[in-house]
């Protein structure tokens, strides 16, 4: 209840003293009373109902917890009630009626409507009054009379009546508050048992399960068992591996290359592959044990609090890692990739500077402790490029002295010249051409002598001109023919070669250049006897001719007589000079016309001698030529028909076991026919070589040629003495 201060009325200047009463929150009652004879008026109603007896004390007890006591008021008087929107109400007085009837005094301005509560006045007998007032204006009667009275002069201290009693019914808001009152003892005991059963149950549940915010080994434990925490742990620990990240060769810690990540892939290592086991010390069951299950909601707030995982311990076999490390793709040879510095690449175009390459290539011994590390701390994953666990090159494309380098080069580099040496292509780019280069005050020039070192170079790769060689037998053997005996094979110019190569340099061609040659052989470079070649075997006192790989006619021969010093010359390679029919083979003491001559040495030759009636053998030992290859007519013929000037002719002498056992002979000129014409073909003789013949149609070109002649090798005029 609040109370109000005197003042005066707003509208009539009423000094009153005004009481609020806030029933149910929902209406106020205003009552007006006469401050010193309504004191007076309330004495003598309160002797006059202690005098009424207990009737009246009755009706009095009934009312009075829910009565304003201080607001009784003259009987005369009607209330003023306040609603709690500000509206005045008046509410009349009738003695035959217990409910007040009530009438708008002020209302200035629509307002919205309230609930009002219902309001019982209990009054003395006395005199009704009824006071009616709308808008500042009153009306009442009492004792008969009625008069329009403004609300000031209802108010007036003369209206003085008994005690009136005013009864202020609940609203329904207050009924409920009411209900509430009532029973709420029950909720409350309802409550707290629920309450009650919830926390014993929860603290049941708990009493071998973990609390909420518990983990192990990164496995939440909420609602779980010490058992079933220990073989989720144990199932984890048989499910761990650990991948090795690596880089791809230019030196990215993701690999962008599809066979670098399959080997990233690769690189795992299992629980199984280091008998990786769960070490069991107690945590779990300790974990367990300083639970309190009656203090759970303390504790699931503490354990949420604290955040803190339990470290599980781990064994596993440290001995067996090194094994597993190296059995992984990234330590297999062929996945390895060696790191390379930054460098100058020299093109076509010049030299440029080649990016560095990061390569493969890890630390061993680095890699094998940060494994170890891992694994006992229980990582999953390392990147090993990260973690400076490879090996990396030191020099880079961005380094100040290569750029620089190269620019000079490039002042001097750029010529391409490409010389065929058979089927082998020799190339100078400018890699080689660098190798040309002297600097000279921090300049780059071709040095002349560093290019004749490289022609030379070549001749000692292609020369095969009187070279050493190794060379196998038709018979199965193998000799050694001596350096610089003979004079066939391939023999570089040196000196047109260094002019021409040095003149491309200087003006930076690009070029073809055909190699320039002293002497060249009959067959290519690689294998200048290759297949086609006359090989003579001085220890069996035979000769073979073959021809593109293809034997034409193997034959027994007569070389020269080694006692009478007219040995064949042996041990090296021959080229043929010359082939032509019909010659006179003349020398101190002879002249011998022949029908087929063939020089390679000199005057020493493979011609026919049909004066001859034995070959082979040990006849050269005692009837030998004077250097000449004599050779049966038939097999002569076919190698004359076959053979071309250049063909290289092998002379050698095989003194092995086998070669000594194989010889063969003597045979007979009239067998050898035979034999050779049942093997390689009939061979008709026309009779040209007789001297006869010579003599009547060869005189006058003989003649001729001699004259004419500038070498020492037998011609047509047949004068220069073959060795027959």
């Amino acid at each position: 209840m609040n109370r109000g201060s005197l003042a005066e009325d707003p509208r009539e200047g009423l000094s009153s003293s005004s009481r609020y009463s806030r029933m149910g929150g929902e209406r106020n009652s205003l009552l007006y009373v006469d401050s010193s004879s309504a004191r007076k008026a309330r004495k003598e109603a309160e002797n006059r109902t202690r005098a009424a007896g207990g009737a009246a004390k009755g009706n009095h007890n009934s009312t009075s917890k829910k009565s304003v006591g201080r607001g009784l008021i003259n009987s005369h008087m009607d209330r003023l009630e306040v609603g709690s929107d500000g509206r005045l109400f008046h509410v009349k007085e009738n003695t035959g009626s217990s409910t007040p009837q009530k009438e708008s005094v002020q209302d200035t301005k629509p307002r919205a409507q309230m609930p009002s509560a219902n309001v019982s006045v209990n009054t003395a007998p006395v005199n009704t009054a009824s006071v009616n007032t709308e808008f500042g204006n009153a009306q009442s009667t009492a004792s008969g009379q009625s008069a329009a009275k403004p609300v000031r002069s209802y108010l007036a201290a003369e209206y003085r009546n008994p005690l009136l009693t005013v009864t202020v019914k609940q609203s329904n808001n207050a009924s409920a508050g009411g209900w509430l009152r009532r029973y709420r003892v029950p909720v409350l005991a309802a409550v707290l048992a629920f309450s009650a059963a919830a926390y014993g149950f929860t603290a049941w549940h708990y009493r071998n399960r973990f609390y909420p915010g518990t983990e192990f080994f990164g496995i939440r434990a909420a609602g779980l068992s010490v058992y079933d925490v220990k073989a989720a742990v144990k199932s984890k620990v048989d499910s761990y591996t650990l991948t090795l990240d690596g880089r791809d060769p230019s030196g990215h810690s993701d690999a962008d290359a599809d066979a670098g990540a399959l080997v990233n892939a690769q690189n795992v290592i299992t629980a199984q592959d280091i008998a990786l086991e769960y070490v069991d010390d107690g945590s779990i069951a300790h974990t367990m044990e300083t639970q309190k299950s009656w203090a759970w909601p303390v504790m699931m707030i503490a354990r949420a609090l604290s955040g803190q995982e339990q470290n599980l311990e781990t064994s596993f076999d440290a001995e067996s890692v090194p094994e597993v490390l190296k059995a992984l793709p990234c330590f297999q040879e062929e996945n390895i990739i060696v790191p390379q510095n930054a460098k100058l690449t020299l093109t076509d175009d010049g030299a440029v500077v080649s990016p560095e390459v990061y390569g493969t290539k890890l630390k061993y011994e680095e890699t094998l402790e940060a494994v170890t590390q891992a694994l006992e701390s229980g990582s999953t994953r390392m990147n090993l490029d990260q973690m400076g666990l490879y090996e990396s090159p030191t020099v880079f494309g961005s380094d100040i002295l290569l750029m620089t380098e190269a620019q000079a080069l490039n002042k001097v580099l750029g010529a391409k010249i490409t010389m065929l040496f058979g089927d082998t292509e020799e190339v100078i780019n400018s890699e080689v051409i660098r190798t040309f280069l002297s600097k000279r005050d921090g300049s780059y020039y071709v040095n002349e002598e560093k290019v004749r070192a490289y022609v030379s170079r070549l001749a000692e790769k292609y020369d095969t001109y009187q070279s050493a060689r190794t060379f196998y037998t038709s018979l199965g053997t193998k000799v050694e023919l001596e350096e610089g005996r003979g004079d066939y094979g391939w023999q570089l110019d040196q000196e047109s070669m260094y002019q021409n190569i040095l003149d491309a340099v200087h003006a930076q061609k690009q070029t073809t250049l055909e190699p320039v040659w002293n002497h060249e052989a009959y067959n290519p470079i690689a294998n200048d006897l290759s297949d086609t070649y006359v090989e003579i075997s001085l220890t069996t006192q035979t000769m073979w001719f073959y021809k593109d790989g293809r034997l034409v006619v193997k034959t027994p021969v007569v070389t020269g007589n080694p006692y009478a010093g007219n040995e064949t010359p042996s041990g090296g390679v021959w080229s043929l000079k010359d082939h032509m029919r019909n010659a006179l083979l003349s020398g101190e003491g002879y002249r011998s016309p022949v029908d087929y001559w063939m020089p390679f040495n000199g005057g020493i030759g493979i011609h026919d001698m049909q004066s001859r009636y034995w070959f082979g053998g040990n006849v050269y030992l005692g009837a030998g030529s004077h250097g000449c290859i004599n050779t049966p007519l038939q097999a002569v013929k076919l190698i004359y028909e076959s053979i071309e000037i250049g063909v290289p002719v092998v002379v050698y002498k095989d003194e092995s076991e086998t070669a000594m056992s194989m010889a063969e002979g003597p045979f007979d000129s009239t067998s050898l026919k035979t034999q050779i014409e049942e093997t390689y073909g009939t061979v008709e003789d026309d009779g040209a070589g007789s001297i006869v013949y010579w003599t009547a149609q060869k005189k006058a070109q003989a003649a001729a040629a001699a004259a004419a002649s500038t070498t020492a090798s037998a011609g047509a005029a047949g004068t220069s003495g073959g060795v027959w």
